[in-house]
């Protein structure tokens, strides 16, 4: 007796073969048979639907989230698993909550809401203290349940701030230290962790304007790390890298551990164009020596809502505030000497600065009733219609709406050509999504459903099957993540049901549904039917299916396996 069989569906296994009309059966959690016609799937079932000869595939594995904190108060992990995302990878950037003891807690979080723009308040209010090490923290997300299942890194930062205190954001470590940082980590590894998350990104900084901790981490701190990785033949290194680590750095410690290291973010720069493809090009060489060092590239434009009470897509301009305060920033926007050293810094291209004076790329989004005919217009073309320099423009129309003013910038990755070229690459991996982060600057959750759309209907650069297996199983085989991110007997029935005609995300939906009642933003996925976690439905196409138990597994058992993809290639 099967638990459900999905009939009439055209199948896209997630390996690469080609689609094919048929069944699946599910019994326990897993993938139990698979027929051409729903007579090859033998025996009866408890429930049984009928895709309407609609795409069955694996879910999408997300690798790069920050569900970190949500999941303690929410364990729909939203909106991934509506979004077509059945597992998701968690500890990214190295900017978790555990282990935490309780003198760290209020730095942990004040850390994680500075750099991954997350309301302070929020964090208070829904994070729910009932661990001190990393392994008490998933023993919490277990009894709590998720919706989608969860691979957790260990966070870099976290346990620096737990061994060296305010100190951990000062300078580097000492070898007492560096020992004591390793054993804590080698109790995290023991307790399932991934593998290790950190970032030396110069863009990182948490609380006070101090940099993350792990952006003052030595070489030899990471090959410590590394060293432990090598002890349990399993796992991963990720870092979101800032100008300081190479790619031959990172093959080193691929070498060290054994294990893969990846490197974020993979995005392409219009002032430095061959930035993101030399980096793809560094890291397809490591491979080729027969190193495991992959990058996560982002098959979307990076584009951020903000105000100019919070508008980070302008923090690594020279000068620009730190505060959030109207009445601190109101005269200072006004001053035309602020304004004069701000169009000086953009002057000079900088590779490390988010925003470099691409005007035609930020748009009016909300505005005042009376500005209402702005909304939809970028800040160069109202600027030359006006006769105002840009900067001007944007500030003084910010100004007079009390800095209420809402835009919308398109930061990187605007060029698809070039997009493009990063996605074709064997082990270039989809990913970035970022999802549990930045509420209010922007929502990236449904990679998945956009290059689905995008990047397969749209433009044609990938096969339906290429475009479901790099989504899926290539990522999985890259992690180690066993038995999932495929349709084949025996593996976890993780599966989505879509319309390839109808896929795509919406532009995102601001709701105020967060702990205390803060904003988010959020998008919907047209075409997204249904979506399963180990065999249970989680999302019915226009909600959640809110399941007794959430279905969702922990995981904390990974494959030793080395990955394949894009491995010895032709360089």
């Amino acid at each position: 007796m099967h638990d459900l069989v999905i009939e009439n569906a055209r199948i896209v296994d997630g390996l690469g073969a080609p689609a094919r009309d048929g069944a699946v059966a599910i019994k326990d959690g897993r993938i139990a048979a698979i027929g051409d016609v729903v007579g090859d799937v033998a025996g009866e079932s408890v429930a049984r639907i009928d895709a309407g000869g609609q795409v069955l595939a694996p879910g999408v594995i997300d690798v790069h989230t920050h569900y970190d904190a949500q999941l303690s108060w929410d364990p729909t992990c939203s909106p991934s698993p509506a979004l077509g995302v059945t597992t998701v990878v968690i500890g990214n950037c190295g900017f978790g909550i555990a282990p935490a003891t309780p003198e760290t807690r209020d730095t942990i979080l004040a850390n994680l809401s500075v750099v991954e723009a997350m309301d302070l308040d929020t964090l208070h209010r829904g994070v729910t203290w009932e661990f001190d090490t990393f392994g008490e923290y998933l023993d919490m997300l277990q009894r709590k349940g998720s919706y989608p299942n969860v691979a957790a890194y260990a966070s870099h930062s976290t346990i620096r701030t737990v061994v060296m205190g305010e100190d951990a954001s000062r300078r580097e470590a000492t070898e007492a230290e560096i020992d004591q940082m390793a054993e804590m980590f080698r109790g995290a590894m023991t307790a399932g962790a991934f593998g290790l998350g950190s970032s030396t990104f110069d863009n990182h900084y948490g609380k006070d304007g101090v940099p993350v901790p792990s952006r003052l981490a030595s070489d030899d701190e990471f090959r410590a790390f590394a060293r432990v990785v090598s002890e349990f033949g399993h796992g991963s290194m990720m870092a979101t890298c800032g100008n300081r680590t190479t790619i031959d750095f990172l093959e080193e410690l691929a070498d060290i551990s054994g294990r893969p290291v990846v490197y974020a973010p993979m995005l392409h720069y219009g002032n430095q164009p061959d930035r993101a493809i030399g980096i793809s090009s560094q890291c397809a060489a490591a491979r080729g020596r027969g190193h495991p060092v992959f990058a996560q590239a982002s098959c979307q434009p990076l584009s951020m809502d903000f105000q100019l009470t919070a508008a980070y897509p302008m923090l690594t301009i020279d000068g620009w505030p730190q505060s959030q305060d109207a009445g601190e920033l109101s005269p200072l926007f006004a001053d035309p000497a602020f304004r004069s050293l701000v169009r000086a810094d953009l002057a000079v291209p900088k590779g490390t600065r988010i925003f470099n004076g691409a005007w035609e790329l930020v748009e009016f989004t909300v505005t005042n009733p009376e500005n209402a005919p702005l909304e939809g217009r970028t800040v160069a073309e109202v600027a030359t219609e006006r006769g105002h320099d840009p900067l001007d423009c944007m500030l003084d129309i910010g100004l007079a709406e009390n800095l209420q003013t809402t835009f919308t910038a398109k930061m990187l990755n605007v060029d698809e050509d070039a997009v493009a070229e990063l996605l074709r690459v064997e082990g270039n991996m989809v990913s970035l999504s970022d999802a549990g982060a930045h509420h209010t600057f922007f929502c990236d959750a449904g990679f998945g459903m956009h290059f689905l759309g995008r990047w397969v209907r749209e433009k044609g650069l990938f096969t339906l099957e290429e475009a479901v297996r790099k989504l899926t199983s290539e990522l999985a085989d890259i992690y180690g993540i066993p038995e999932r991110g495929r349709i084949a007997p025996g593996a976890w029935a993780d599966l989505i049901l879509f319309d390839p005609e109808q896929i795509r995300i919406t532009k995102p939906i601001r709701v105020n549904d967060l702990p205390g009642g803060a904003p988010r933003l959020i998008r919907e996925a047209p075409g997204l039917m249904g979506v399963w976690v180990n065999g249970v439905q989680v999302f019915d196409g226009q909600d959640y299916s809110r399941p007794t138990v959430p279905p969702g597994q922990i995981l904390t058992h990974f494959s030793g396996e080395r990955p394949t993809t894009g491995m010895n290639q032709a360089v």
